[in-house]
């Protein structure tokens, strides 16, 4: 239960962050820059907070699910999430480097940046593990259109910007740039994986009173 709790109050914690710097940092565009540059302003300590607090709703969620919820498929959702947290530490530590930045010009603290945003898909990837769940368990089917819902929208969301990405950056050879408008639904994407975060984990609270370990079927 206080895993549950970090995880949800986590999450709001960085969608209420996200939100503040988007008021008080007028200088990134959010229209084509993405979330990452509000560390490089002078309030940037709010979106390093902002990371390590994603990564803390990540890791709590999932060590929840590794510890208490003894199917093979739910562990591996718990340990993709794991991973995922993993990146969010790393960003909220090295910095990027500013949109526009070739990948000659990028700057150590960039690259370990860059490479750690890409643990995001491990945390998208999860959510089919921890969906099926929701499907398998009786202890959680109740509740399965709800995370069905959140899921469905955060896949939709995902695949649209990795499309969308796709299309733009064939055009400015991989370079963000002004006419790369995918800003916004970047944010979409990222406020979605701590929307699902604080569903999952309330539909968990929901369900805790019930022996999980002892209702479940194991493999």
């Amino acid at each position: 239960m206080k895993l549950l709790n970090i995880s949800r109050y986590s999450s709001i914690v960085f969608i209420t962050l996200l939100a503040l710097l988007h008021l008080i940092d007028s200088n990134v565009n959010p229209k084509w820059q993405p979330i990452s540059e509000y560390a490089l302003g002078k309030m940037g300590w709010l979106m390093n907070i902002a990371f390590c607090s994603l990564g803390v709703s990540f890791l709590g969620l999932g060590y929840y699910i590794v510890k208490n919820i003894p199917r093979l498929g739910s562990k591996i959702g718990g340990w993709l999430l794991i991973v995922s947290s993993v990146g969010n530490f790393v960003a909220a530590i090295w910095n990027t480097d500013r949109a526009g930045t070739t990948a000659e010009q990028m700057t150590t603290s960039g690259q370990i940046h860059s490479s750690a945003a890409g643990l995001l898909g491990f945390m998208v990837l999860a959510t089919l593990f921890i969906l099926y769940q929701f499907y398998k368990q009786e202890v959680l089917n109740k509740y399965k259109n709800k995370i069905f819902v959140i899921t469905a929208l955060l896949w939709l969301f995902e695949i649209s910007l990795i499309v969308t990405l796709g299309v733009f950056l064939s055009k400015t050879n991989g370079i963000l740039t002004p006419e790369t408008a995918v800003g916004w639904l970047g944010r979409v994407v990222i406020i979605c994986c701590a929307i699902w975060i604080w569903i999952c984990s309330t539909l968990f609270m929901n369900a805790s009173n019930i022996n999980l370990k002892t209702q479940m079927k194991i493999n």
